[in-house]
Parts: C-alpha cells; structure tokens; sequence
C-alpha cells in the first residue's frame, strides 16, 4: 500500500468499511484522471485548431486515432501495474446469464433514446447560437478514412472505454452496493466526455450498459453494444457521401426505428421474464465476492465518504465541460469582436 490509499480489496467481504470505501473511490479517480488527461483534450480539442491545414484529413484522423488509442489504453495497464495486483479479477468475458441477447437489443433502445437527448441538448445549445461544427465529425466519406474511424471510434472505444468504466470503475464500486456502483460509473463515464452535448448522453448510456453487465455478469453484452452503436454512427455519418441526403436520412430513420422498435420488445420480455423465472439470484461481475456484492451503508452521509481526489476528478471534468460550452457558446462573438478590432487597428 503507497500514500495514495492504494490497496487490494476486502477479501470475502472482509472490512467493508468508510476507509476501503475511499481507497477503492481514489483507485477509480486515479484512473479516470489518466483517462481524461492531458493528451485528451489537447488530441481532441486543441490539435485541429493548432495544426490548420498542417495535414491532410486522414492524417488528422490518424493522429486522433494514435492519441486515442494512447489516453484509453496506457492508463488500463499503468493501474494494474499501480494497483498492486494487476488486473486480474475486473473482467469478465464469461457467456452471461440466460437473456444477454434480449439485454442487449434492449440497452440498444435505451441508447437511442439517449441520442434524442443529446439531439435535444444540442438543438438548445444551437438556439443560444453555439457553434457545434468543433464537435462533429469531419465530411471526410473516403474509404480509407471510413475504415480508420470504424477501427478506432468503434473497435477502440467498445473494448478500452468498457474495460476502464465497466470493467475496472464498476468493479471497485460493486462491493459497496449496486444501484451506487452502476448510478456512478454512468455520471463518470458523462463526466469523462467533458463537452455539454455528450455529458447527459454517455451518463443515460453509462448507466444502462452498466446494469448490462451486473445482470449478465458479462462486459460481452456492453462491448457489443457500445460497438454496434459506434459503428452506426460512422456508417451514418458517412452516408451522405455515398447517397443524397434525403436518402441517407430515410435510412437512418428506419434503422434508428427499428432498433428502437426490437429495443422495445426485449425490455417487455425481459420484464415479464424476471416477473415469472423462479431464480431471483443476482448475476453481478466477476470480482464481487460470491456474485452478491456487500455494502457499505450509503444513506447516511453519503457526501462525506466521497474521497477527495473523487471530487477533484469531479470538479476538473465539470470545470472543462463549462469551458468547452462558455467557448462553443461565445466563442463564435468573440471572433468576430476580435476580427473587427484587427479591422480597426489596420491602416
């Protein structure tokens, strides 16, 4: 054990307490700090407005793509390497609990009702006359390019961004109660995308692939679904490059339709399932002791067992999220103050 407060957990189920409460909430801190680091925002958010024109639009998206990869893999292998124990014990991949399928058409749905959401978000953000151009994706449709943001928005992120929210965060918290550990790995997954439009998204899609793993016992159903959608998304938006637009938007609508349609249908089965099956065992993941989770008695004081790095990662992550919209909101004025004054000041 370091000065951090890092340490193995309770071994079956032994001093469950305040104390390992906060040394698992500083393990997950640490982690999500390295996640969301420098490189982060200076790959995602400054390097396009650093480099204009530098490159050309594959080798942007290469460049995102290495920096990606860099600030989701690195910090999965520097914790376990940290932790003490390695990282055995987060994961598992094992076949899941009858029902996986009908979970995971199920968590499809509640995804695409997030996207409305987040669309709602947007459209709010818009009428303020925010500029979101700086958060979409590039109309770059050409194949190779299409294949790069397939690999890492779709293959990176399904397996790295699960290992590290459904994987390890879940994994600390589990022991200390359920509905905490699912509620609080979703409001770290919002906080880790740090711009307005994607916070309420990835929490309602945090939450929900989380409680697709403590049911199925399983980050399978998770990755795949957080693959499917990624995937979707660059096919969408892609499309236009390949079809008018009006086609592209007919295909879209029924896809999203459907889904959201099959969505539906699995969450009825799933709930009359769970009414009528005689084992009310609970599926949990892999490192919880005897797939039923301890608790850690939350109801009284529950802000005063935050550990304080937590509110650091916390504060950091909002504090970016108000600047990324104070800039999207005012930055276009900005410009163009700015762009009169050098009018001015030219003879």
């Amino acid at each position: 054990m370091n000065n951090f407060g890092f340490g193995s957990p309770a071994v079956n189920g032994a001093d469950l307490n305040v104390v390992s409460f906060k040394k698992a909430q500083n393990r997950v801190a640490v982690l999500m700090l390295m996640v969301t680091g420098i490189s982060q925002y200076a790959g995602v958010l400054f390097l396009p407005y650093l480099m204009p024109g530098a490159v050309d639009p594959f080798t942007s998206e290469l460049i995102q793509a290495v920096l990606y990869l860099s600030y989701m893999a690195m910090p999965v292998f520097l914790f376990g390497i940290v932790n003490g124990r390695g990282l055995k014990g987060y994961f598992s991949f094992k076949r899941g609990r009858r029902g996986t399928v009908a979970v995971g058409f199920a968590a499809m749905g509640v995804v695409y009702f997030a996207q409305l959401v987040g669309q709602l978000v947007a459209l709010l953000l818009s009428s303020t006359g925010a500029d979101l151009s700086a958060l979409q994706p590039s109309n770059q449709t050409d194949v190779k390019t299409t294949v790069l943001r397939v690999v890492y928005i779709a293959v990176f992120a399904a397996v790295f961004e699960e290992l590290v929210t459904r994987g390890i965060v879940l994994g600390e918290l589990l022991p200390y109660g359920k509905s905490f550990a699912i509620v609080c790995s979703g409001v770290l997954f919002g906080l880790m995308h740090c711009t307005p439009v994607q916070l309420p998204f990835a929490f309602i899609v945090g939450v929900t692939l989380a409680w697709s793993v403590v049911r199925c016992g399983t980050l399978r159903v998770s990755m795949a679904v957080h693959f499917a959608n990624n995937l979707i998304s660059v096919i969408f938006t892609a499309l236009p490059g390949y079809v008018s637009d009006k086609t592209a938007l007919i295909i879209e609508t029924c896809v999203s339709a459907v889904i959201f349609a099959a969505g539906s249908v699995a969450a009825v089965f799933l709930i009359r399932r769970d009414r009528d099956t005689e084992d009310k065992r609970e599926y949990t993941a892999l490192c919880t002791v005897n797939d039923e989770p301890l608790k850690v008695d939350l109801r009284d004081g529950l802000f005063r067992k935050i550990s304080p790095l937590m509110y650091v990662y916390a504060a950091l992550t909002v504090l970016l999220t108000l600047s990324v919209t104070f800039m999207l909101i005012f930055g276009p004025r900005i410009n163009e103050l700015l762009n009169r004054f050098a009018e001015q000041m030219m003879p």
